[in-house]
């Protein structure tokens, strides 16, 4: 009279049985290459609306202002660069705190973006 309810249990038992999936190594991602011949390629969209879709948003970046325009420029890109982007938006000049709109800019801030 035992032996059917150990096989109601054995049957449970049997049933509820768990499945543990191996661990699959993949491949690591894909770097795209964002220094060609020694520069920075950084592709620049005015807002951030323009951006392909899918693209992943890494943030501001900020840099301090250079002895010119162009060398601030340069540097934005390369730290966009660092930060693993490939493109920004928004770009804007930053004044001191308090500072008026005759006094010269302090930093340049971009949004950096890593294209899809």
């Amino acid at each position: 009279m035992k032996t059917p309810g150990l096989l109601v249990v054995l049957a449970l038992a049997g049933g509820c049985r768990t499945q543990i999936d191996p661990v699959v190594k993949k491949d690591p991602p894909k770097v795209k290459q964002r220094y060609v011949d020694g520069e920075c390629s950084v592709q620049d969209f005015p807002m951030a609306s323009d951006v392909p879709a899918g693209s992943k948003s890494l943030g501001w970046v900020k840099v301090e202002r250079q002895e010119t325009d162009e060398a601030t420029f340069d540097k934005l890109r390369e730290a966009i660069c660092k930060k693993g982007g490939d493109a920004m938006s928004q770009m804007h000049w930053l004044r001191a705190a308090g500072a008026s709109v005759a006094d010269q800019p302090v930093e340049l801030e971009a949004n950096a973006w890593e294209l899809p």
